[in-house]
């Protein structure tokens, strides 16, 4: 398939019980989205690590054309807007390929539902939520594999709503195929958080996107858990945005009004991605590197709460910080 902006998407969404046993699964709509909002969540999908070490830099435009290029390779688009893993494609695959495809496909539209469906800004790995916790031991559960291994694991993914400050925790599993076994290690995984800076998550979502015909997501949302953690928004908006101001750098910057953007060119299709001037400027200096230790210095004001960086975003620009259009 080809990405148009204009375009509207579909995919089916199942609802399944609160109970971990229940998979009586129900139809729960659909989500509908365009190109432009699907192109938003390619650029926020699992957006890499900052870098502290300039030697570690890739370059963030390569990073979106891959992240286009693998889902405009392996979904094929339906008559009626609804989107499949192209069959075509998928015979040449083994598996260990076709996981690696399910997760990318999985982390681009779980973006898109949390975005379009539940309101949420971004969404951060919980890999780096324990980095900037004060409580950053959060519990792992114990599961046992289909290979007979041993494996820990705890919720993927926290998502941020930045002006009504509140939060979500998703669990995303991505398979060829309905997976009950994994659909109840993931309700165990996503309702391990009970509060996230003293308030409970909004949604405690299991997310399975399963590609096997056409592609679908099931939905079931458990009752939080014991779990409480503290983070710091500051920090998370710098491990989001740092990496879009680096992308912007590299497509060129324009200014508009209070915001700034980049624009990204892929094949006939042309996006302008930006984020409010007054933040890019903010980042602008550690993305460009030109203090050593800015970074840590500017995580140190924030830390010592003498900066916190979402004060300085407009009210109006807080819903929707990233802007693609």
């Amino acid at each position: 398939m080809k990405i148009k902006r204009g375009d509207i998407y579909y995919i089916e969404l199942y609802l399944e019980p609160g109970k971990i046993s229940d998979h009586n699964k129900r139809s729960n709509g659909t989500l509908s989205f365009t190109g432009v909002e699907l192109m938003d969540a390619i650029v926020s999908a699992g957006m890499p690590d900052i870098y502290l070490n300039k030697a570690n830099k890739r370059n963030r435009k390569e990073e979106i054309y891959f992240k286009i290029k693998l889902f405009e390779t392996y979904v094929a688009l339906l008559p009626n807007g609804e989107l499949l893993f192209d069959p075509a494609r998928k015979v040449y695959l083994d598996s260990t390929e076709i996981g690696a495809i399910n997760y990318w496909i999985g982390m681009i539209l779980i973006t898109v539902l949390g975005k379009k469906k539940y309101g949420y800004e971004y969404m951060v790995h919980l890999s780096m939520i324990s980095n900037f916790s004060s409580h950053p031991r959060i519990k792992k559960h114990r599961f046992f594999s289909v290979n007979g291994k041993t494996t820990y694991k705890s919720p993927d993914l926290i998502a941020i709503n930045n002006s009504n400050r509140y939060y979500g925790v998703f669990e995303s599993k991505g398979y060829s195929a309905y997976d009950s076994n994994a659909m109840e290690r993931g309700y165990i995984q996503a309702k391990s958080i009970d509060k996230i800076n003293g308030k409970p998550p909004k949604n405690s979502l299991v997310v399975m996107t399963v590609t096997g015909k056409r592609i679908e997501i099931t939905e079931k949302d458990p009752e939080g858990g014991m779990e409480q953690i503290e983070v710091n928004l500051s920090f998370l908006q710098i491990y989001h945005y740092l990496p879009i101001v680096e992308l912007i750098v590299e497509l060129g910057p324009e200014e508009q009004e209070d915001w700034t953007f980049g624009s990204l060119v892929y094949e006939e299709e042309k996006y302008s991605i930006g984020i409010p001037t007054v933040l890019y400027k903010e980042l602008l200096p550690i993305a460009e590197g030109k203090e050593e230790n800015l970074l840590d210095e500017f995580l140190e004001k924030i830390s010592s709460k003498e900066t916190y960086l979402l004060d300085i975003v407009p009210d109006e620009a807080r819903q929707h910080i990233l802007h693609v259009k």
